[in-house]
């Protein structure tokens, strides 16, 4: 497998993108149902592609998009309970340049995954990592597709390829993935990391209602862009710039089901 940068590019065939805080298993013996798993707008947060094989030898591989210590160590559990044998790791992210204080969140995720490598390094038929891609902190994560990482499941090729998508492509759920990665981890049971394109129970997603109406979610409808980049960005100076649309997508989601909840 190799890395590689190129312009953006039109949407393939077998496309799935996985969101903040999911994550996504493909068959490489099935390219036909999941052909290419990507994800973006990493400027604090570590999107980690593993390859290898299940227990019973079929070739796997996992994409997650991760912004939270608590979501990488699932993302480790679900490579120990789904990897056997020797492994291959590519993760990007945690690049956002910080002009105060440094971001001990984004630095508590790089050494995460700096020790997990280390000691998942020694050759076990459990699971073990014998080549590690690892691009941290390297510049602006708007800069040279810093912030995405796929991997075509029919080459197995790993790639910094860009792709343009709209919001409704990167939430299919319209805003409801967008509420399960900012309030997941408050629901009960709580939500760490979820399945991309999974479904939502209906517990969940009055739960969900609760939360976002419980925070003032409404009030994003009527910010302007800096607004919402001061309040909900940890990285406003080098942030994508589909992120406040998302969160007004969000919001409007809460809006158009009030009726679940009032």
């Amino acid at each position: 497998m190799s890395a590689q940068t190129t312009k953006n590019a039109r949407i393939p065939t077998g496309f799935c993108y996985v969101p903040q805080d999911h994550y996504y298993i493909a068959s490489l013996l099935q390219p036909h149902l999941v052909r290419y798993l990507y994800s973006d707008g990493a400027t604090s947060c570590i999107i980690a592609i593993v390859t290898g094989k299940n227990q019973q030898g079929v070739p796997i591989t996992v994409l997650s998009h991760l912004s939270k210590p608590v979501c990488v160590e699932a993302f480790f559990d679900v490579v120990t309970h789904q990897f056997k044998g020797e492994m291959q790791l590519f993760a990007q992210g945690a690049n956002a340049q910080h002009q105060e204080a440094i971001d001990t969140n984004t630095q508590t995720i790089i050494d995460l995954f700096k020790a997990w490598v280390a000691q998942r390094s020694l050759a076990s038929a459990d699971g073990y990592i014998y080549k590690a891609h690892l691009w941290f902190n390297t510049g602006n994560p708007l800069e040279q597709n810093r912030d995405c990482l796929g991997i075509d499941l029919a080459t197995r090729q790993v790639s910094h390829q860009r792709f343009d998508l709209t919001e409704d492509q990167r939430d299919i759920t319209g805003g409801l993935q967008t509420l399960a990665s900012i309030f997941g981890a408050e629901l009960s049971p709580p939500i760490v990391l979820r399945v991309a394109n999974a479904p939502f129970t209906h517990a969940q997603v009055k739960q969900l209602l609760f939360l976002a109406l419980h925070y003032q979610w409404l009030d994003i409808l009527t910010m302007k862009d800096e607004e919402i980049l001061h309040y909900f960005s940890s990285t406003p100076h080098c942030e994508v710039s589909w992120f406040c649309d998302a969160l007004r997508q969000s919001a409007q989601y809460v809006q158009t089901h009030l009726h679940l909840v009032l």
